[in-house]
């Protein structure tokens, strides 16, 4: 019985050996090689449908002044209305059609996940939001760059998160901020580690 079992977890050792080499980094999983992105095929590419897309800066991490949504998001959204508190958005930056499609690209059809690490943080300070043509809000994609992650409203296409492209969102951020002078300045990860390592 005892060589039965020994047998077995032998074999479930090397059939797990011959399948996709990970390593634990700080207590998670990294792939060794780079990962490859899937393409969602289920909800909808908000930009191809949307009129209208907005970048609403937070004036803080929404989880401080909106906790009750913490563990659902899509209350944000109400019947076709952004439910968030006046006095907890910064500033609101109607995107232009060159900003959307710089958007869409880098959430939907590049290529920039290397890693599959994700932070155990989740402090969002940016919405991008989504109107039809008759004003309503039809979705929404939550960013927390500094955590690198997202929350994407129920029906939209969804993208893999990563510190990689949340970089690129990030400086995309500061982009649009700082060309209608907003004071947010958004910080990755990456930016954290090279400070604290100067």
């Amino acid at each position: 019985m005892r060589y039965t079992i020994l047998l077995y977890l032998l074999l479930s050792f090397l059939s797990l050996s011959a399948q996709e080499k990970v390593t634990l980094y700080k207590g998670k999983k990294k792939r060794i090689s780079p990962v490859v992105e899937t393409r969602d095929s289920k909800g909808f590419d908000p930009f191809k449908i949307a009129e209208r897309v907005e970048l609403l800066f937070y004036t803080s991490n929404r989880l401080l002044w909106h906790h009750n949504t913490g563990k659902n998001p899509n209350a944000l959204m109400a019947d076709g209305l952004i439910n968030i508190p006046q006095d907890s958005i910064a500033a609101r930056v109607q995107l232009d059609s060159v900003q959307c499609s710089d958007w869409q690209y880098t959430l939907y059809q590049s290529q920039l996940c290397e890693e599959m690490v994700v932070a155990g943080c989740y402090e969002p300070r940016h919405l991008l939001v989504f109107y039809d043509d008759s004003n309503k809000v039809i979705g929404f994609i939550e960013i927390c760059v500094s955590c690198s992650g997202a929350w994407i409203s129920e029906g939209l296409r969804t993208f893999v998160v990563c510190p990689e492209r949340m970089a690129v969102l990030g400086s995309m951020v500061n982009q649009i901020a700082e060309m209608n002078s907003i004071s947010a300045r958004v910080t990755t990860k990456s930016d954290k580690q090279k400070r604290k390592f100067r």
